[in-house]
């Protein structure tokens, strides 16, 4: 059975690594330091065993125990580990155990923990939701943010509210009133 996974990994790793010369490759197998073919920009399908970095990733991103790491992703994300963007997500969805974007997210991130900058864009779903910046919806049990539009939690906090929050307890520097449990609105 192992040896069986090791050949049919070698294998696809042969023919995703067998010269495909366009802009973009269609397919690519990762692990490691290995990236199979050695292109930079994927634009239908990534397989990630351990790690796996590229520019762009556009279509189905796979990985497994992996760290799966892209500038700019358009797509769907299916890792089970660690999701790292350091660009833009314009238009996609990610679920992973941990996401952590570092750029301004269009979609749908999933995770236990996402830890994100701008998803002004997105909806964020996650056991803890972290935000550097400005989110639109943020679903958890802890939900931290700059500036939020909608916030659904057990914890809410959040230093603007453009929308509302419900939770156990809402915490918005602009809220109705500052602390309060349920709900919480901005004050006009």
């Amino acid at each position: 059975m192992r040896s069986m996974l090791l050949s049919s990994l070698l294998t696809l790793a042969i023919l995703f690594s067998a010269g495909i010369s366009s802009a973009d490759v269609t397919a690519q197998f990762a692990a490691g330091g290995f990236r199979g073919p050695d292109d930079p920009n994927v634009s239908a399908f990534r397989f990630t065993l351990i790690n796996g970095k590229n520019t762009k990733m556009g279509g189905f991103d796979l990985g497994l125990l992996s760290l799966s790491e892209s500038k700019d992703l358009s797509g769907f994300g299916l890792i089970f580990g660690l999701h790292r963007l350091t660009g833009d997500m314009n238009g996609g969805a990610v679920f992973s155990l941990v996401n952590i974007h570092d750029g301004n997210d269009r979609g749908l991130n999933a995770a236990f923990v996402n830890k994100v900058n701008n998803a002004d864009g997105a909806m964020n779903i996650g056991l803890v939701n972290i935000a550097d910046g400005r989110t639109l919806i943020d679903t958890g049990a802890l939900n931290l943010s700059q500036e939020s539009t909608a916030q659904l939690g057990i914890i809410n906090i959040t230093t603007k509210l453009r929308g509302f929050q419900l939770g156990f307890i809402n915490i918005a520097e602009n809220g109705f009133l500052p602390v309060f449990p349920i709900f919480n609105f901005p004050k006009r």
